[in-house]
This record gives C-alpha cells, structure tokens and sequence, in this order.
C-alpha cells in the first residue's frame, strides 16, 4: 500500500493561515462531481443575472470561459503537484524488497481485476476545497483567478444558444444546484474560490502503483477529461466515440481495451470510499497477451471530444498525452507522452502564470500572419539583475556609475537593452536612446538624436514640464539656446519661440566645441531638475561612436559628475570583439574613473543555454517547453545559441515548411529529421547573405541601396532618392518591411539588425560600392543645395566622402566636391562638431590633389578651416602639417596670418613658451605694432602718459559709440597682444612688459575702433591704475567701462574674459562677499563661449571663498570640483597651485592634508617656471604656518615670498590674492 505522509501535506497546506488570533472560515470539502455541478450552475447563474433573463447557457461556452478554466487549473495543478510529492518520495521505479510487489498470481504478472470495476474512476475519490461564506453570483469574487491578470478571455464567454447535445447530468444541473450549493451543516460554498483539491487514500484500495508510474499518470488524465468538460464527457465516451463500431472479440484492441479497463478498475470504487480487495480474474490471460492489450488500450481514447467544446489545444494535448503514457506515445501528439508526473504539474502551472501563451490557440492566427517573434527576453535574468543593480545604486544618491553592455554581434545587447528600458520607463525613469551607426555623417548623430526625439515627445505629451524646461534653459542660457537649437532643431517644439536662428554663430565663442559641451550640459541638468525621475541616456553600438560624441558625453560626465548621483544614469552596448582597450570610448571611460571616480560595469552576454533556447521556442510557438525541447536541441547545435541566428533559421525553417501551423492538429508542427540533416553556415552573417538570395531582385536592389546609408534612412530622404536616381525604392522596400527584414516607424525604414545591413552591405562587390556612395551623394548634394536642406546635405556628402577620389570622374567634378564639402564642414562648424568638420575639410582638400595654382581661393580656404579644428580638436600632429602647406603656398603675408597664430597657439600648448613670444614678437612686428622685449620704469610711464592723453578727450559715451574695427591686420595683432598678456607671466623676469601691453591696444583700437577684444584691454588698463598706481577711482571707472563696452559688442565670445580681469578691481572697491559672486558670472560665460578662462574663474573663486571666510565643507567641494577640472584639462599649473590652499582647507577641517605636489608635476618646476605664480604659494604656507605655530616654515615662507616680491612687478601678476590680504 501507499503511504500518504507526504500526500497529506496537501490536505494541511489548504488549511488557511490565522492572522491576529482570528480563524477565517475552514475551507469545504466536497467531490469533484459536485464541485463541477456547482460551478458550472453558478456560472450560468451569473450568466443569466448579467444578461437580465432567464435563458440557460450553453454548458461548452461554460467550460470554455476564464472563470472555469482558472478554478479548473488549479484543482488539476494541486492534483499533480499531490502525486509529484509522492513520485518524488517513493520513485516508482526503485522498489526495495520491503516493499513486494502487490499480485496474486505467482508470475508477477500485473493483477487480475473483476470486469464489473472497469466502470469506476478517480473522480470519485477527488476533494475540491471552497471557502465558505455566502456567495454573490452578481460580482467578481475576490481570490477567483490564480492566473496573472493578462488571462484574456477564451473562445466561449456565455453567448447564449441551444446546447441540444448536452449530458443528461448536465442538462439537470439547475435542478442539482439547489440541493449542493448548501451543506448539510447550513454552511454555503463559494464553487469560483477553489482553494485547491487532495486525492483520497481511497483511490489506491487494493490498487497496486505501477512499477513506472505511467498508470497513475493515465487515471488522473482520466479525471482530468471529466474535470475539463464540465462533467459532459468521460474517458469512456472518447472511447466509444473512436470505435463506434464493435470489433471482434479476437481483436488486439478488443483484448488491450478489456484488459487495460481491468487494471483501471481495481483502482476505483464509485462510492467514493475505500476500494474492496479484489480477487483474480477467472479467465486467466498470459503475460504476452496482458502486455499486447495494454498496449492497444493506451492507443484507444481520442480527445477530439474534448476539442470539439472548443478547449485550449494545449489543455486537450495534456490530458492525451497523459492519458497515452502508457505505452509512450501520444495519441495525438506522437512521441509527447508523460514519463512523470512533475512533467505534467509543471505544464499546468505554466498554463496558469502564462494562459495567453499557452492556452492561446495561434494556428489560424499563424496561418495569416507568419511567424512571429514577441518582445521578451530569455536567460538573461542574472544579466538583468546586475543591470538593475547598477542602476539602483547610480540614481540613490550614494554612488555614480556607468553600465556597459558587451558580446559578440547578435548576442541580443539591443534587445536586452530595450527589456531594461521598458523597465527604467515603468518604474519612472527618464530614457534617452540613441544610435551610433557607422555609415552615419551627421554631426553627434548619436547624441543629437536622442535629446531630439525627448524634445519632440516632451512637446506632445507632457506640455507642463516642456514649460519649465523651457523657462529654466531661457534662464541659464539666455541667447545661447540657438547654438542648442542648431544641434537639436526639436528644442524649438518646446521654446514656443522662434529661436531656429539661421546662421553661424561660431563668431560669437573663443571654442565653439567647448561652448556645446557646456550647453549640452546645462541641458541636462535642466532636464534632470524638471523632472522628479532620474534620467537615463543609453547608446547603442557604440563600437561606432564618434570621436566628437565620446568628447561630449566625457563632458557631460565631467560637469554632472558631482550631482548626476541620484538624478541620472548612463549605459551603452558594444561589440566586444569589435572595441579594444584603446577605443576611444574606454579611454574616455577610464579616465572619468579616475577623475571622478565613476565605476563602469561591464556586463557580457554569452550566447543562450539549451534551456532559454526552449523557452523562447516554447513562447513563441505557444507550446509548452516539453514539447519544444527536441527541436530546441536541434536549432542550439547549429546557431550556437546565437538569437539572431535562432531567429533567421527559424524564419527559413517557416519558408521552406519544415515549421508550419497544422490546422488539423491547431499548433505548430515540424520536421524534425529535415531539419537535423539541415545545412546550414556557422556564422549568421554567411546564412543572412544566403537567405537573402531568394527575396525579389528588386527588394534586394533597394536593400543594397539602403544599407550605404547605414542601419536607418529617413523615408523622405528615400523618396527623394527614388525621384533623382529613378528607381523604385518605396514600394520594394515597404514589401522588405513584410519580409522581416526591415521595420518601418516614426518616419524611417530601419534593419531590423545590424548584421542584416552588413549582409546587405555585402552584396555589392568591393570596387563597386564607391560608385554606389558617389551616385547617391551627388543626387541628393544638388538637391540639398538647391533647398538648402542642411540635414540632406550633411547626407549627401557623407556618401560622396564613402565613394571617395576613385570615384570622381573629372577634375570638374573634383571642385564641386570640394565645394561641397566645404559648406558641410561649416556646418558642422556651427553645430560645433569639429571633428566631424574636420573631416569634410580634409576631404575636400583630399579632392583638389593639392592643386594650389588653379584653386587658390577655395584650397586656402579649406586649410584654414581645417586648422581650426585640428587646433580645437587637439589633433597637433595634423595641425602641423597644415601649417607647413599654408606657409609653403600662401601667396603674401596676410595670407599666413591665421597660420601663425595658431602656430604660437600650439607652441604655447606644448610648453614651448620662449619660442610662442618670440613668434609673437616678430609677427607683431610685421603689422607694425612690435613691442620692446625689456621694460624700464621710465618706458613704462611714458607709455601710459600716452594712453591717458588719448583717453582724455573722450567721454564714456563717445568710446561706447566708437566705430568697429575692419582691418584684418590690426585684428589679429590685438588677438596676438592678448595671447601675449596671457603667457608673459610664465616666463619670469620678461613679464615687465605686460602692463604695456593694454596701452597698446587701446592705441590700436583708437586708432583703428573697437575690436571684440578691445574690452579686455579696457578691463587691464583699469587693473593697472588701481593695483600698480592706486589710482582706485579711475581704475573702477575703466572696469566698468570695460564691461559696458562688452554688453555692446554683437560677440560674446571674449565676455568671460572682460568679467575675469574687472572683478580684480572689483574686490578693492566693492564689498568682498558680493565681488567674489562675480567671478560666478565670469565661469558661465566662459563656458558658454568655450573660453580657456572658465577654468581660471574657479580656481580664483574657489581661493577668494576660502580667504573671506566661508563654510569651509562648502568651499572644499568647490575645490574639489576645481581639482577634478584641472586634471580633465591637464592644467598641472593650477592644479598645483591650488594644492597648497587645499591642504589648508583639509587640515582645519581636521582632516589628513592633502598631498604636497602632483604626482605629474613637482613644486620645484612651478619655482623655476613660474615664479610670479609661486607667490601665491609661499603666501598661504606662510598662513599655515603661522596658524600651526611653526614657526621655522614662517621663516622660509617669508623669504621666499620677499625675493620673489622684489623680482618682479607681482601687483600685475593674475594672481593678486597675497597682496589683497597682505594689505587687509
């Protein structure tokens, strides 16, 4: 016999739980019978109710609804579940000799059973259990479904008609319902709140268990047949429905049937108690014979009956495949037979957590539509976890961190990235996606897109918050939001105002690129303010990011280091087979880890195990995964477990009809020795290609016109393209899009992967595609320029660019490329993509073979161009070749102006500064405006005696009026003038000349008018009158001059500048707490224009807050950001000049000092380099040491900052803390 311990459990477990010592009402118990006689008249009864009438409802359409379905799937689930545990606990296969085997006849031949109880079943010795109370048929019961809430309606939902075929039990259900809804004890039962169901003990009286378990397997399939009808139906009605026609006592199935009823019935009794110890039959049969007739017996119940109510192919699967275990076979399903009970308890539980997918019949749905592949993600759940993880701790404001997602191509990075976006989105997040894509020309596509899809969506759906970003960018940028507008022409949906600014506004900024970085990075922080949910940027491929993208996402980084912790997260997906360690993007990466300390996660996917193959076989067929096992083994050893390559065999699996939907048997059915002997390429990219042969040719065509514009083109785009070059495209591809090849939404078609691009890529030989990239980019280039469509042009020449100099045809067509890119590199200029720029220049050059004679103009042009951005792009070793060829071929002086001054720019930059003053000198010299290279005190005077006398006769008014300067000459020696101010403090005893060096350009400017730099001279001019000659009234009339002369000038380029030299001023004469606010002003509009003095403004705050005496944490934070700043621009002078005030900060506070030098640079270089500068220092060791008592270091530090004060004019030096506060 059996023991029932564990069963029991079962029973114990239906027990509810008794919260705050009060005992809910104990679940009833009663026979299935029953239980299916209620529920079915309570449903009708509902039924009826909701509809107002009395009319009976079809008991089918009853059996087939959700309510039933859901009550009926956890009876059966509690079931398995019961027999799984003792499966688990006894293994039918492993009898030990204490445990004999039950038989009465001396052959172990299975038992000899009375014919009379082949009638008996195990539905009489089944318990469901409803919780009691009183039942509302009118409402929803709470506790009804234990299935998820997607659970969508099956095909019968109480319609109404005539159920003329119904059972007799059936048919006297509303009389039954009386006398069962109520107990004998009074007490109601609620038949839709099933609580679970247990199998008696009873069932096994006198039964012996089999020695596989199969036979236990079939009788509850049994129950299941009569559960899942509604009672309408039993095995024995399948049974005599498939042979309706007697057969000869003789018959295999004749005997297998008799037979395998004996062996059913000695396991039942009708009555619902203990079964009766049966004795032998009288009519023995031999063993061979016994096995023949279980055999056919298990062959011999059909579920069509079941099929014919219209139930779930899945669920009458299941009940046959149970039913045929038997023998190992199913009926309907050939070779899908149960092994063990757990198998079968974990198809229904399957059943109940996903009913949309697996009790969903999708054979006439496949049979219009194709195979389809959902949304979801398999065998990734230790990957997600991760990503979330990194997620959390980024936006909890205890640590910032960036994710990166890797593997190979085709792994699925893209839709695990997407599975994490629909994540981020549904628990409040942000998300910004965007692109990088490696045939893409348009400046900072990657970026730009992102921020330009936000703003089109925020614009539509939610127009509050498009306001307060709109009113906080017009409060932090001002006018500089059209420089935005340029590179994100969407922001203009959510201004409201016509800020689409036509025009470059590069002249308005020192460093345009330097200028976007900043206003990208306002953005951002203006949009992660106005939203209360942090903000997530993702890019895609990132293999192919852009050196320009890499620079402004460093940036963003950078400048939200301190504060995007809590407010925003950032990952990406690469190819990591296809980006070393030296990318630009891990470089980028590992150097904001060491600057700001921000982790990067790295995350690698590895192709699919065998078991998320199946599941997602299992979801996308619909069947459950004990089905699709076979199959899944057989796709995982050819793809490798690649889910593309998954993918694209499977859709060529369906297209050749080894995978197909059978209506006959309403699922998905396959050849599975066809496709093992299948061949098929080892890498996806070979059997993409080969796949792609058997599309139309001219779908095919279109596709390779497609791919030379990289993973997505825009449609409109394609339309143009289709009129210039006369090819029908649109309709072709559109019929891609039906092929699963493309997909097609918010105006694009786009590969619905990239190795579908490659594979389409490929198809053109190697010589060709340059003539491909050289056709498109002059159809579209006249069309651009004759509409002048800047995005289409920025297309178009990218592709003439890919097609390269082979593919021009003549030297007439060479200029007009150059041309073009000409205009597309000043573009790009003003959208401040300088690399991007950089390009098309060279490029253009490229095209004119270096033929200065018959193009002067146009290839002087392109050069200098070019220099600009080698020189913003820090590309010197370009730079220099460029220099070289102007020098060498510009026809005159004028002509190698610009030349020159970025060759002291570079020389200035790579610590050359001797050789930048001398250049400096001799070029100033050629414009007449040379300077002496040694200045007596005497020269000095009589220098400023002149400038006075110049600025004597004129009013403020009259300089504000004063006309704009146009000659070229005197421009650039007023820009040169400047440099010079900038680098004489680093060269020691030749600084004497630079308090001359504002005469001479308010001399130049008087003379000539009023230059954008003009102000500056101004503001040092005033400097030196309160500082040198303490003349404070004069000196605060020139500063305040100096910056209404700025708010004049139409540029803002220089406008940091001006307010960085008059706050010196400033904080002689106006209170010191507000002064110092203005060097605030000074760093933002510094950023805004890309000037190198932004990072000058912070460090002279960040010194000025510590000497007034504010919040010493406050003031190391802003140090700290300083620090960070300085390090990112390698401006090693700062940085150690800012170390010693540090160290002080940190040692009042009580904490560890910081460290004495820069681990790149020694104190020592900066005293012999840099002596004006070291004055600063030796003032604060001197406080230090005067505040420690040590009074020894006090000693030194005077005199050292003595010497350093007698060797040169240090009132003039940038640095004029020590003696603001020496004399306070």
């Amino acid at each position: 016999m059996v023991s029932f311990n564990m069963m029991n459990q079962h029973t114990s477990e239906l027990q509810p739980a008794i919260a705050s010592g009060v005992s809910p009402p104990e679940p009833l118990s009663l026979s299935m019978k029953k239980w299916i006689a209620g529920a079915v008249g309570s449903l009708r009864l509902r039924s009826s109710k909701s509809k107002g009438n009395d009319s009976e409802q079809n008991v089918d359409q009853i059996v087939c609804s959700r309510e039933y379905l859901s009550c009926a799937l956890k009876i059966a689930h509690s079931l398995a579940d019961q027999l799984s545990t003792v499966e688990e606990d006894r293994r039918y296969k492993e009898r030990t000799p204490s445990q004999p085997q039950q038989c009465n006849n001396n052959n172990n031949a299975p038992p000899i059973l009375d014919v009379k109880d082949c009638e008996k079943s195990w539905s009489g010795y089944i318990s469901v259990y409803c919780k009691a109370g009183e039942t509302d048929m009118g409402d929803d019961d709470e506790g009804l479904l234990s299935v998820d809430g997607n659970f969508e309606p099956l095909s019968f939902n109480f319609d109404g008609g005539d159920d003329p075929e119904q059972p007799e039990d059936s048919q006297n259900l509303p009389h039954q319902l009386p006398g069962i809804h109520v107990q004998d004890n009074n007490q109601s039962i609620n038949y839709l709140r099933v609580r679970g169901a247990i199998l008696n003990e009873a069932a096994f009286d006198g039964r012996p268990l089999s020695s596989d378990g199969k036979l236990e397997i079939r009788s509850l399939g049994i129950a299941f047949y009569e559960l899942f009808s509604g009672g309408q139906i039993t095995a024995e009605t399948g049974m005599s429905q498939q042979y309706s026609t007697p057969l000869p006592t003789s018959s295999p199935l004749h005997l297998g049937r008799m037979t395998a009823e004996l062996s059913l019935s000695a396991a039942i009794d009708t009555n619902g108690g203990p079964a009766k110890k049966r004795s032998q039959l009288k009519h023995s049969l031999d063993d061979s014979s016994q096995k023949m007739m279980a055999c056919a017996r298990f062959a011999s119940i059909s579920v069509e009956p079941l099929k014919l109510l219209g139930l779930p192919t899945a669920l009458c699967d299941l009940i046959s495949n149970m039913i045929e275990s038997g023998n190992g076979d199913g009926h309907d399903g050939i070779g899908e037979a149960y092994e063990f009970i757990s198998e079968v308890k974990d198809d229904l539980k399957l059943m109940i957590d996903s009913p949309n997918v697996y009790l969903r019949d999708i054979v006439m749905e496949a049979a219009n539509v194709g195979l389809q592949f959902g949304n979801s993600l398999y065998g990734r759940d230790v990957e997600m976890e991760a990503l979330r993880e990194c997620y959390q701790r980024s936006t909890s404001f205890s640590v910032c961190e960036v994710a990166m997602i890797c593997g190979i191509s085709g792994i699925g990075k893209s839709k695990f990235c997407e599975e994490f976006i629909r994540y981020a989105n549904e628990s409040g997040g942000i998300v910004l996606s965007g692109r990088c894509d490696k045939l893409q020309s348009r400046p900072l596509h990657a970026i730009t897109s992102m921020f330009n899809e936000y703003c089109a969506s925020l614009s539509v759906k939610d127009r509050s918050t498009a306001e307060k970003v709109a009113a906080a960018l017009k409060e932090k940028l001002g006018d500089d939001i059209v420089s935005l507008v340029a590179a994100i022409p969407n922001l203009t949906n959510i201004l409201g105002d016509n800020f689409n600014v036509i025009g470059n506004t590069n002249d308005t900024a020192v460093d345009a690129q330097k200028r976007l970085h900043y206003l990208f990075s306002e953005f951002v922080g203006v949009i992660s303010s106005c939203h209360e949910e942090p903000l997530i940027l993702f890019l895609d491929d990132c293999q192919w990011i852009d050196s320009a993208s890499v620079a402004l996402l460093n940036q963003i980084m950078i400048m939200t280091g301190s504060h995007v912790s809590g407010q925003g997260f950032f990952f990406g997906s690469y190819r990591d087979d296809e980006m070393s360690e030296t990318h630009p993007l891990n470089l980028m990466l590992s150097s904001v880890d060491n600057l700001l300390g921000i982790k990067t996660t790295k995350i690698h996917l590895t192709p699919l195990s065998k078991g998320a193959l199946n599941e997602m076989l299992s979801t996308t067929l619909s069947l459950l995964p004990r089905i699709t096992r076979p199959l899944a083994d057989i796709l995982h050893h050819k793809t490798k477990g690649s889910p593309l390559f998954v993918k694209q065999v499977m859709m060529e699996l369906y297209n050749q009809r080894l995978l197909s939907p059978s209506l006959p048997r309403r699922r998905w059915v396959w050849e599975a020795d066809e496709i093992l002997d299948m061949k098929i390429p080892e890498h996806v990219a070979a059997f993409i290609a080969k796949s792609f042969g058997r599309l139309p040719s001219e779908v095919l065509s279109a596709l390779v016109v497609l791919s030379c514009f990289g993973a997505s083109a825009d449609i409109s785009m394609m339309e143009v393209l289709e009129r210039e070059i006369q090819q029908p495209l649109l309709a072709s591809l559109d019929e891609a899009v039906g092929h699963s090849v493309l997909g097609k939404s918010n105006g694009e078609f786009y590969f619905m992967h990239d190795k579908l691009q490659e594979a389409a890529y490929s198809m053109m030989k190697p010589e060709e595609r340059c003539l491909h990239h050289n056709r498109y980019g002059l159809a579209l280039g006249f069309v651009a320029e004759r509409e002048c469509d800047d995005r289409l042009l920025l297309t178009a020449v990218g592709q003439i660019n890919h097609g390269g100099l082979q593919a021009v045809i003549d030297g007439e067509q060479a200029v007009v490329v150059a041309n073009l890119n000409l205009d597309a590199g000043k573009i790009a200029m003003n959208m401040s993509d300088f690399f991007a720029a950089h390009s098309f220049f060279s490029h253009g050059i490229s095209f004119l073979r270096g033929d200065w004679e018959e193009h002067y103009d146009l290839t002087l042009e392109l050069f200098n161009l070019a220099m600009k951005c080698a020189l913003m792009n820090a590309e010197h070793e370009s730079l220099k070749v460029l220099i070289d060829q102007v020098m060498q071929n510009a026809k005159c002086f004028e002509d190698r102006c610009q030349a020159i001054s970025y060759t002291i720019t570079l020389l200035t930059w790579s610590g050359n500064v001797p050789g930048a003053i001398e250049l400096i000198n001799s070029t100033l010299t050629n414009l007449g405006e040379g300077l002496p290279m040694i200045m007596a005190p005497t020269d000095m005077k009589h220098h400023l005696d002149n400038t006075k006398a110049l600025l004597a006769s004129l009013s403020d008014d009259a300089l504000l009026n004063y006309p704009v300067m146009t000659n070229p000459s005197k421009i650039l020696a007023v820009e040169l003038l400047a440099k010079l101010f900038q680098i004489l403090p680093f060269v020691g005893a030749r600084a004497s000349v630079m308090p001359i060096i504002p005469f001479k350009a308010i001399q130049i400017s008087l003379q000539y008018g009023m230059c954008p730099l003009s102000p500056v001279a101004f503001a040092q001019y005033g400097n030196f009158l309160s500082l040198v000659v303490y003349e404070f009234e004069e000196g605060y009339r020139y500063m305040k001059l100096a910056l209404s002369l700025m708010k004049k000038s139409p540029s803002r380029a220089h406008d940091g500048s001006v307010m960085f030299h008059s706050n010196y001023t400033k904080l002689h004469v106006e209170p010191m707490q507000s002064a110092i606010e203005c060097y605030v002003d000074s760093f933002t509009a510094s950023m805004k224009s890309g000037n190198p003095y932004a990072i000058g403004c912070s460090y002279v705050y960040d010194i000025f807050c510590f000497w007034s005496g504010k919040e010493l944490k406050a003031v190391i934070f802003l140090m700290e950001a300083t620090i960070r700043g300085t390090k990112h621009q390698k401006n090693f002078l700062l940085l150690t000049l800012m170390q010693s005030t540090f160290r002080l900060a940190l040692r009042l506070m009580g904490e560890s000092s910081a460290p004495r030098q820069h681990d790149l640079i020694k104190e020592d270089d900066i005293t012999e380099k840099h002596v004006l500068h070291l004055r600063q220092d030796c003032f604060v060791r001197l406080t230090e040491a005067l505040m420690f008592r040590d009074l020894n270091e006090a000693k030194d530090a005077i005199d050292k900052y003595s010497i350093i004060g007698e060797s040169a004019l240090c009132h003039f030096s940038v640095t004029t803390t020590p003696m603001l506060f020496m004399r306070l």
